[in-house]
Formats: C-alpha cells, sequence, structure tokens
C-alpha cells in the first residue's frame, strides 16, 4: 500500500505541477524542473533515511524515468534536417555548441584540484549548455554520478541561468547591437514553413507512444544484458540517444512528436523529484559555492567565446541571441527570446537548433569528459 501512494506521489506532483505551471508564483523564473527539484528537497528533508521504502521507489522510479523520457524527447529529431536552409543560425549554433565545450572542459581543468568530480561536472555542464536540463541529468545517469551533484548543478544553473535570461530580456539585446552586425532576412527559395496547428493530444496517442518506447528499451536492454553491457550506463545512453534519433525519421513517429514531447517532458520531471528525493539537504548544500562558480564560469565563458567568434566571422545580433537560447536553454526559451528581438523569422529555426542540442549534448559531453578523465593527473 505505502508503495502505491508513494509512486502516486512522485507521478502526481509532476503532472500538477506541468498543468499548473503559469499558475505558480515565479514560475516564469523558476521553470517546472527547478519546481520538482525544490519540492524533491522538501521530501528529502522529511524522509530522513536514505535506506527506505520511500527512498527505494524514488531510485527505482528517477531510473525508468528517464531511461524512457530521453527517445520521447528525441522524436522530433527528424525535423532537425530542416535547418539546412538557415544556414547561418547553423553555424551560429556550432560555434554556441563548441565555444560551451571549450569553456567547461577549460574551467573543469583549473579546478580539476578542487574537486574529485571535475570530470563528472565539465561533462554534465557541456550537455547542459549544448542541449539543456534533459542532457544534464542523462549524463549524469550514464556517468552514475551522486543524485546530489545532478541536483546541486541543477540550483546553480537555476540562479546562472536566470541571470543570464534576465540579461537577454534587458541589456544584452542593446550591447550586443553594438558588437555585430544588424540581421538581414536572406532569400531562401525553398523556405520550409512551419505549421503552427498542433496535433490532437488523445490518450491513445500517448499509450502507443509510451508503449511503443517501452517495447523497443526492454528489447535493448535484453540484448546488451544478454553481452554483460547492462552495467555500462554510458553504452546504454549511446544506444538509446542513437535509436531514437533513427526513429524519429519513421512518418508513425514524427507525426507524433508533439505527443512525445510533452510526454517526454513530464517524464523528465518525474526523474527530476524522484532524484531529489534521494538526497540529504545537508549534502546538496554542501560545496554549492563552488558549484556555483563553476557553473558561471562554463556558461559566462562559452557565451563570451560564442560572441567572439560571432564577431570574427560576421554572425548577426539576432542569429547569435536565437542560437544562444538555444544551445543554453533549450527550444522552449527560444520563443520569449524571438518576442524580445522581434525576430519571428528565426523562430522555427531557434527551435530546431535546441532540438540539435538534445540529439549532440549527450555525446559531446561524454566526450567530454573522457579528455578531462585523459588529463587527470
Amino acid at each position: 500500500m505505502l508503495f502505491v501512494i508513494f509512486s502516486a506521489l512522485i507521478f502526481g506532483i509532476p503532472l500538477i505541477i506541468q498543468r499548473y505551471k503559469y499558475k505558480i508564483p515565479l514560475s516564469d523564473f523558476f521553470s517546472p524542473i527547478v519546481l520538482c527539484y525544490a519540492t524533491g528537497i522538501l521530501l528529502s528533508i522529511l524522509n530522513k533515511e536514505r535506506d527506505n521504502l520511500f527512498f527505494n521507489v524514488a531510485s527505482w522510479i528517477s531510473q525508468i524515468s528517464i531511461l524512457v523520457a530521453i527517445p520521447l524527447l528525441l522524436y522530433g529529431s527528424s525535423s532537425i534536417k530542416q535547418l539546412s536552409g538557415y544556414k547561418r543560425l547553423g553555424l551560429s549554433f556550432f560555434f554556441a555548441s563548441v565555444s560551451s565545450a571549450i569553456s567547461c572542459f577549460t574551467v573543469a581543468c583549473w579546478f580539476k584540484n578542487d574537486t574529485t568530480s571535475f570530470a563528472q561536472i565539465g561533462s554534465m555542464l557541456t550537455g547542459l549548455y549544448i542541449g539543456g536540463t534533459p542532457n544534464l541529468q542523462a549524463i549524469g545517469f550514464a556517468l552514475k554520478g551522486d543524485p546530489k551533484l545532478t541536483v546541486q548543478l541543477t540550483a546553480a544553473d537555476a540562479l546562472v541561468g536566470g541571470s543570464y535570461l534576465v540579461l537577454l530580456t534587458s541589456i544584452v539585446p542593446v550591447i550586443t547591437s553594438y558588437v555585430l552586425p544588424r540581421f538581414k532576412k536572406p532569400v531562401i527559395n525553398n523556405e520550409v514553413i512551419s505549421t503552427s496547428t498542433p496535433l490532437k493530444m488523445v490518450r491513445r496517442d500517448y499509450f502507443i507512444l509510451l508503449f511503443f518506447t517501452l517495447a523497443w528499451l526492454a528489447i535493448l536492454l535484453a540484448l546488451l544484458y544478454a553481452g554483460n553491457l547492462l552495467e555500462n550506463t554510458v553504452i546504454i545512453l549511446f544506444f538509446i540517444t542513437g535509436i531514437s534519433i533513427i526513429l524519429s525519421f519513421f512518418k508513425f513517429i514524427s507525426k507524433r512528436s508533439a505527443i512525445s514531447f510533452s510526454l517526454g517532458e513530464y517524464l523528465l520531471l518525474v526523474f527530476a523529484l524522484s532524484l531529489s528525493i534521494q538526497g540529504k539537504w545537508s549534502d546538496i548544500t554542501r560545496g554549492s559555492n563552488l558549484l556555483f562558480i563553476i557553473t558561471a564560469a562554463s556558461m559566462y565563458g562559452g557565451i563570451s567565446l560564442h560572441l567572439l567568434l560571432s564577431k570574427i566571422f560576421g554572425i548577426d545580433r539576432d542569429t547569435f541571441l536565437i542560437s544562444s537560447t538555444a544551445a543554453i536553454y533549450g527550444p522552449p526559451f527560444v520563443t520569449q527570446i524571438a518576442t524580445v528581438i522581434k525576430n519571428k523569422y528565426l523562430l522555427m529555426p531557434g527551435i530546431l537548433a535546441g532540438l540539435l542540442g538534445y540529439a549532440i549534448g549527450n555525446y559531446v559531453g561524454l566526450a567530454v569528459y573522457y579528455l578531462l578523465v585523459a588529463f587527470q593527473p
């Protein structure tokens, strides 16, 4: 009975937050992910013992939810091919990704004597600032990191990322207009027009996607188990990411990509809540100042390098701002920044760039991890 109650709590709270996120105070600053982490921390305070039924249920749900969330979030990857019509934004997003990887790698190396988790931190932040929170969480899972490290980094990013979001919607567009050229809409003969009409979200499609995803994940895990690879979570993440991107090109999946993304976001909230429940408040707060410094240096270092490359290669202001937003925050925030700079033309390609970040963030983040391990003394 307790198992059912705990499970209903973990699955129910994210559903409420997702459904009423716009009615929650400060929801513009604190994303649903952050709200779920905060709720989980409060529950972890009430759950003083780590080795009990509540902790075990949370641990089990966190592992399952992240494995299922990754494919659902990546099922819209096939639309990335439309970026070929927006080469300048694609180039700028490439600069943003490379800049983030270089910055996170450099900062992690700088602090390698201050924390034993420098390689994991650099890797997770790379995934975060190329794709988004899903990549940070997936990489943390793949590297078998301590749950409290994921919670600490998410909390640090909530503050650091929140500060840049405030700047993006205020003074950054003004400052960058003095550094970068003005945006000029290119002439594209075969411009892809995005249809804004959402797919009708019916329960049947939710169940179809969930059943299909669980089925092929079960087959994959069974094959990895047969090959004695089930303990290697990095291999698991590589396969799940790759297979999800391949499946996104099938019409059966692509026509339901909007529904799958919504379901994936929900499971990501479930993961955030269940993961944060597993930590202790004293563990979560310890070392947060250092992580805040590393996170701030990594993010703003990447932004500065991206701005420098944009200046060198003549990237315009609007393209820089949209690609920077897509890399650091992912697709959801592109709409907000496109509205601020009054550029609807870059809205769709910016969202596509954010999806590309989801697709490559895991791979680049893991590559940074192994490079950092190679540099470990």
